[in-house]
């Protein structure tokens, strides 16, 4: 019963993608460390500049409790903007479906708030949301909604005419046209906006903590190199790449979920 209730939520399919991905990650992981290991020797670069892989996953060790308490604030970050954008983009999709002209006038909007640089942004949120990591839930929905609205807009426009003629013909209207045809067509493109976004959601929220001082794997990092604390430096850089590779590994994972339950 518990097995047949876990494939049909396609919960199976979706374990299988991430432990085949996560092998594949651990794989490239291993030959990065040789790769690093053997430069390291063979050109003799001092511990100051690039400590050892062995000193880094020793201070890795040492500083574990630290570790995980600055992953566990950048993660709370990451995930609370992207559901925010992720809310706020759908919603904004959705409102940009329903009236053209509301879409022709916000679009070019949303097209200079996006291209902002990162800098200049920052300093506002700090005002905004303050040193704490509500900064860092900022600057992580702002930056990630751009992508997800767009992919969600285009999702919901994915439906042929001929689609929309024969919803018409059955009588339907805008709300049973939406639930039963373009929701299904759009969820393609939105978790397409999600991968993308996943991939930069952690680099953002480190951002964000490295500007603000708020507490995370950004200011370790910074707090790490301000110390000359190298290995431990090169360790909390690990411990967000291996983030952000989780993150976009969960997006794939719930989207074929997501697949496969709709089966």
């Amino acid at each position: 019963m518990t097995g047949s209730f876990v494939q049909r939520l396609g919960l199976g399919a979706a374990l299988t993608l991430a432990s085949q991905r996560l092998a594949g990650y651990a794989g490239v992981v291993g030959a990065l460390l040789l790769l690093w290991q053997a430069v390291v020797v063979a050109f003799g670069v001092p511990d100051y500049l690039l400590p050892r892989p062995a000193q880094a996953a020793a201070a890795f060790a040492e500083h574990l409790g630290v570790l995980g308490h600055a992953t566990g604030l950048t993660v709370q970050s990451t995930l609370l903007g992207l559901v925010a954008a992720t809310v706020v983009a759908v919603l904004l999709a959705l409102l940009f479906l329903a009236s053209p002209l509301l879409d022709a006038a916000l679009m070019p909007l949303v097209l200079v708030v996006r291209t902002v640089p990162m800098i200049a942004i920052a300093p506002v949120l700090v005002l905004l949301f303050g040193r704490e990591r509500w900064n860092g839930v900022g600057m992580v929905a702002l930056l990630s909604f751009f992508q997800i609205m767009l992919a969600a807009r285009k999702g919901l426009q994915a439906p042929t005419r001929h689609m929309l003629e024969l919803m018409h013909c059955c009588g339907a209207g805008f709300w049973p046209t939406l639930w039963k045809l373009r929701v299904p067509c759009a969820l393609t493109h939105l978790f397409t906006g999600l991968r993308i976004a996943s991939a930069s959601a952690v680099l953002c929220a480190m951002f964000a903590e490295w500007l603000s001082g708020a507490p995370g794997l950004g200011s370790l990092i910074l707090d790490a190199h301000s110390r000359q604390h190298f290995a431990l430096m090169w360790a909390a850089v690990g411990a967000g790449t291996t983030l952000s590779y989780l993150f976009y590994t969960f997006t794939i994972a719930l989207e074929r979920a997501v697949q496969h339950a709709s089966l």
